[in-house]
């Protein structure tokens, strides 16, 4: 009985050790892609927010094999990608939630590390230029302009975080306002006047007194509303202690 044990076990071990050397044997991706997301109208990168849950997903559709599920991954808020694990082939490569006028993908063959430029147009471009007063006011110039005369923009915000991921999304912001709808303006923000900003006062001074701000603009189309952003303006506040 206890020989029949015995060879029972060392079965098991000789399976266990198989099994893991199948999985050990499997190949590792042997290549990847890096790129960013163009305007076609004017090259420029398109801002996006903040890379995560409620950001633009980039998806790879593998060409000419047998493989029935994509990969997936995100864009990053200034407008580039990268995924460095992915096997070589040929691919379909597709944005498939962006705030864009029309398609935005292209067939690429990786060969290890590829670039891969994509080109779209947005529904509006959006812009600033902000300063701050020597008390804390952020003063923003900015323009809101759609791409198309079709479309209009129904809504512009003002948005402001600790950190440099800043869109629309409650996440990624410590204080949002809507200011109306005009394509371009000034509009001023009292930082003094937030209760996030005061309470937080010592940690915004305690990481060289950064905030970042950003401006979005909506576009509704087809009661789908589209929103785009400005890059990501790094501003310094002054110590009122």
């Amino acid at each position: 009985m206890k020989k029949i044990i015995n060879a029972i076990f060392l079965l098991s071990c000789i399976f266990c050790l198989s099994c893991e050397n199948n999985i050990d044997n499997y190949s590792a991706p042997d290549g990847g892609v890096y790129g960013a997301l163009y305007d076609k109208q004017t090259l420029d990168t398109i801002p996006m927010p903040v890379s995560g849950n409620s950001g633009v997903m980039i998806r790879l559709y593998e060409q000419n094999t047998d493989a029935t599920e994509p990969v997936d991954f995100y864009a990053n808020e200034d407008g580039t990608f990268k995924n460095s694990k992915v096997f070589n082939g040929d691919y379909l490569i597709k944005v498939v939630n962006g705030p864009f006028a029309g398609i935005c993908e292209d067939y690429i063959t990786i060969k290890g590390q590829t670039n891969a430029k994509l080109y779209t147009i947005p529904f509006s471009r959006v812009n600033l230029h902000a300063t701050v007063s020597d008390d804390n006011k952020i003063s923003v110039d900015y323009d809101a302009v759609p791409s198309n005369d079709t479309y209009s923009i129904s809504n512009v915000q003002f948005i402001w975080n600790f950190a440099p991921g800043v869109d629309v999304n409650n996440a990624n912001y410590a204080g949002i306002k809507s200011i109306g709808s005009s394509e371009k303006g000034t509009y001023t923000y009292n930082l003094m006047d937030d209760a996030e900003f005061v309470e937080n006062y010592y940690k915004i001074l305690s990481d060289s007194n950064k905030v970042y701000i950003r401006m979005a603009a909506t576009v509704t189309v087809d009661s789908v509303s589209y929103v785009n952003y400005s890059k990501v303006a790094e501003v310094k506040v002054h110590d009122l202690r």
